[in-house]
């Protein structure tokens, strides 16, 4: 059985080793430019059996050496411009998980437990007969009239909790939302979006990229106006693709587009009655990659596809141009500010009071987080300068190269084009993948990973667990080394180190130094 054991993880490991292999493999320039190495290696050869079998078609190897030299740096430059913006969004990147882990750690332990600004009663229940007061508490910022609503101080702070549990949510949303939005992935139904955003009010912000949906270019022209998309689905929602949405909005906005992130799910009775209705459960949500299929099949299926894409994509468009939200991540930006505005109204009435420093840190914050999704817009929506006449010169001088090598190579002139073809053209594919390091290349940038792997386990691990208070973790009887460097001085806990007094600490640290 043990034997049987380690020939099945033998063939496993083997098996996982040549997975590895092979995707490093795929990760080399040639499998992207394959198919024009193909073409010149047949050109090659024809110039080579027309040479030999019809006519001499040699030339003076002169161009060869100064064109070669010149299109080399030329193609360095190229490859060079295309690594810092790599590098860019790379920096850009991991200024969003350091704003989002000042955020989060700004809200998670500086925000006082109660912070909502509302009048608040006795732990001690109300007496029979006198039920507590109905409705919600005040708004933010606007003083608890003299009767009017009050919260119990445990009603207090688990809205407090809730308050800040959202708002650390909104940044994980907003990360995700940010991947999906420099991929041009349109939409909020998205498995690692749509549950951060399905109660959020929209605005009408037009997206600052291109869109990877044809039916946004195709299809838009020829939908039909708000006026008459108001007349054709009054009441013909279809219930199968209807997504939730929020019913209500807060009374501190004052958005004259009524949309959601999430548009608003209604029955045909609830939408004609006026009444809202309870948002059903996503059904039809996307998972949080999406990445092509690279296959045979799917690169052959994809050609037939094509051809009826901008037949459906223009229908697709009228359907669903309402539904999705642009510029997701700046949306949810809109609403970490509100958070921020919220706190500074609410301050007089926070107990204790939210310090300055405080406030202007998440301000900071959130800054930094807009601020790398602009630079990051700016790599998108820059093109590299003169990309396409350095193509054609790449081009020209690889057709010419076999006129100039058949003298001295001979029938060797047909590897000898395909491996500076190779050189050249896998430089211009590096550097064209680099151009944007956003998508689903072997060399692009893991922002799954980011997203996922970093910012959302860090943000669960800061909620995992009340604010830390010193009294816990410093007077602990496991603090029992205060001087670690000094291994010949006895273990003591910091309460004796309190008996004793500051003067026997003061000394010991001296003594501390001299151990040194």
């Amino acid at each position: 059985m043990d034997m049987l054991t380690s020939s099945r993880t033998q063939r496993s490991d083997l098996l996982s080793s040549i997975t590895c292999f092979l995707q490093r493999l795929l990760e080399v320039a040639i499998f992207r430019s394959w198919r024009i190495l193909s073409f010149f290696g047949a050109w090659a050869a024809a110039i080579c059996l027309i040479d030999k079998k019809v006519h001499s078609l040699a030339l003076q190897p002169t161009l060869l050496t100064v064109g070669g030299t010149v299109l080399g740096f030329v193609i360095s430059f190229r490859t060079t411009t295309s690594y810092d913006r790599y590098n860019e969004g790379r920096r850009l990147w991991s200024q969003i998980v350091f704003a989002t882990r000042t955020f989060a750690r700004t809200v998670w332990f500086h925000v006082p437990e109660n912070a909502t600004g509302v009048l608040t009663l006795p732990r001690d229940p109300a007496p029979a007969g006198d039920p507590a007061p109905a409705g919600d508490p005040a708004p933010a910022g606007d003083p608890a009239p003299a009767g009017g609503p009050t919260l119990t101080e445990d009603e207090a702070k688990a809205r407090t909790l809730i308050e800040k549990k959202t708002v650390i949510n909104l940044l994980e949303g907003y990360a995700a939302a940010t991947k999906h939005y420099l991929r041009g992935e349109d939409g909020v139904a998205y498995e690692d979006v749509h549950p951060f955003v399905q109660y959020l009010p929209s605005y009408s912000i037009p997206p600052s990229i291109p869109s990877n949906d044809p039916a946004e270019v195709d299809g838009a022209s020829s939908c039909p106006t708000a006026g008459e998309k108001q007349k054709q689905d009054k009441c013909t929602i279809d219930p199968g693709r209807a997504e939730p949405g929020h019913t209500a909005r807060p009374s501190s906005f004052t958005l004259t587009n009524t949309s959601t992130l999430r548009h608003a799910s209604c029955s045909a009775s609830g939408c004609c009655s006026g009444n809202p209705t309870l948002p059903r459960p996503p059904t039809d949500l996307l998972p949080s990659e999406l990445p092509p299929d690279r296959s045979l099949k799917a690169y052959f299926l994809g050609l037939w596809d094509k051809a009826h894409q901008k037949s459906q994509a223009r229908g697709a468009a009228c359907r669903h141009a309402s539904d999705k939200a642009k510029n997701v991540p700046l949306e949810i930006s809109f609403y970490l500010s509100s958070y921020i505005a919220a706190l500074e109204a609410r301050n007089d009435k926070i107990v204790p009071r939210l310090e300055h420093p405080t406030t202007t840190l998440l301000h900071t914050s959130l800054s930094q987080l807009v601020e790398a999704l602009s630079g990051l817009e700016r790599i998108l929506t820059t093109p590299v300068i003169y990309s396409r006449h350095l193509t054609v010169l790449t081009v020209i001088y690889c057709l010419l190269l076999p006129f100039q090598t058949l003298e001295s190579l001979g029938w060797f002139t047909i590897p000898a084009t395909v491996l500076a073809s190779f050189m050249f053209f896998g430089f211009l594919v590096a550097g064209a993948e680099l151009e944007n390091p956003f998508g689903y290349d072997k060399n692009d940038l893991d922002m799954q990973s980011f997203v996922h792997g970093v910012i959302r386990k860090e943000l669960h691990a800061i909620t995992s667990k009340p604010t830390p208070n010193p009294r816990d973790w410093a007077f602990s009887e496991l603090n029992n080394n205060l001087f670690p460097s000094c291994t010949a001085r006895d273990e003591v806990v910091p309460t004796e180190w309190v008996q004793k007094g500051p003067d026997a600490i003061l000394k010991a640290l001296q003594d501390h130094v001299c151990c040194d």
